[in-house]
């Protein structure tokens, strides 16, 4: 031992590597798993051929600042421990003029259309905006918005103005918001039990107007409102659009993917996507055997206008 040598042949031992094994030690920080590895000295070669030997190519390596890592065959970046945590990490942020957070707008709640309405229009309509909602109804989208932040162009069928012909002129509205009937009604007593659907949407008392029937007829009012509202809006104009999912004859149909696919035939491009989860549990009168997934969740698509040569869309400062 150190102790019992003679003074002149001691090591001076001390918290350096003298008369130490040099160990490497690796963390995944991706499985939280560690190595550790004994080598033959601290050599570049030697410490840079272990990181090589125990990594993959494309990995990123996180390392002290010692020499012997300079020029690592990796992506790499160096800890300074003279700097503190919190310093280090605000300078590897790249958010500029703004703050962490977590209070941000999600895409998927369990909430009502009036709570995730406006939230969408914040993200995506700057104030002061011409908003044409072409399926007003009861104003049932807008109990939780401030009116005074957009002019709002609110109009329904039963008022005598069909969301398939507009009385707008070409590209004067900066957003559009639709929200027609999720089922057709043929007429008759085929959907008695959906008064209180009848009620709240109130356009869809005149039962559309469409020639054809059932899923058909709710996509084909779509896409003529799609079209509509493509015309009336300027460019890079907004288009919110309401839906939902539906079995129809016993089969699925997903309502929103067909609606997409058919509003970028016209030319608009999808943004995002929101999906409103209703709190209560739904139901139905009576059943035999269920055969699918009863829908319990909408959407809120919000698209574009994109014309050729159009810039792409911008976000509302």
């Amino acid at each position: 031992m150190e102790k019992n040598k003679h003074e002149a042949k001691k090591l001076k031992v001390g918290r350096g590597a003298v008369s130490k094994t040099p160990v490497v030690g690796l963390l995944d920080r991706a499985t939280n798993t560690t190595k550790a590895q004994k080598v033959e000295d601290t050599s570049v070669k030697t410490i840079q051929g272990s990181v090589n030997m125990n990594t993959e190519f494309n990995a990123t390596v996180y390392t002290s600042e010692a020499r012997a890592y300079e020029g690592l065959n990796r992506k790499h970046e160096a800890v300074k421990h003279s700097v503190g945590e919190e310093e280090q990490m605000a300078g590897r942020r790249k958010v500029q003029n703004g703050t962490p957070t977590n209070d941000l707008v999600r895409s998927a709640y369990v909430d009502g259309n009036a709570k995730v309405f406006p939230l969408i229009l914040g993200l995506y309509v700057p104030k002061d905006s011409i908003v044409a909602d072409v399926t007003y109804g009861k104003g049932a989208f807008w109990r939780n918005v401030t009116l005074q932040n957009y002019d709002l162009r609110a109009t329904d069928i039963l008022d005598g103005v069909d969301c398939r012909k507009l009385p707008y002129e070409d590209g004067t509205i900066d957003c559009v918001v639709l929200d027609p009937p999720y089922m057709h009604s043929p007429g008759g007593t085929t959907h008695t039990g959906q008064t209180a659907f009848e009620e709240h949407y109130r356009n869809n008392g005149t039962g559309n107007k469409t020639d054809k029937k059932y899923h058909e007829a709710v996509v084909e009012l779509y896409k003529e409102a799609g079209e509509e509202a493509f015309r009336v809006l300027r460019e890079r104009g907004v288009f919110i659009v309401k839906c939902q999912d539906e079995v129809c004859t016993n089969r699925q149909r997903f309502t929103h993917v067909e609606l997409i696919q058919a509003f970028e035939q016209l030319g608009f491009v999808a943004e995002d996507l929101f999906v409103v989860v209703r709190q209560n549990k739904p139901g139905v009168s009576s059943t035999v055997r269920q055969v699918h997934a009863r829908k319990n969740h909408s959407y809120f698509l919000v698209l574009w206008k994109r014309t050729a040569g159009c810039a792409a869309w911008e976000a509302p400062e």
